[in-house]
């Protein structure tokens, strides 16, 4: 879905919602909340910017965990959540 679907969406729920950037970033939206929070997966944050900042596998999971995920307190209520796969 192209950015601009997906926030014309959003408006059209009456969301006030944060998404994260760069754009390319949307491909990992998994999910919504009631509250209007964009549901990120883990994985696909991973990669996502592995595909698209030519990072290593690891590389980009320590982007992901220092850079976004420790600011996502700093966006307040309507933060996105960050969704983990459970290893069963």
């Amino acid at each position: 879905m192209k950015r601009t679907d997906l926030t014309e969406y959003l408006e059209s729920l009456g969301k006030d919602t944060i998404m994260l950037e760069p754009s390319y970033l949307d491909n990992a939206i998994i999910g919504i909340t009631d509250e209007g929070q964009l549901i990120y997966s883990y994985e696909k944050l991973i990669d996502c910017f592995s595909k698209n900042e030519d990072m290593t596998y690891e590389e980009a999971i320590e982007w992901v965990d220092y850079n976004t995920i420790r600011a996502l307190p700093y966006f307040g209520e309507k933060r996105p959540l960050i969704s983990y796969e459970l290893p069963l």
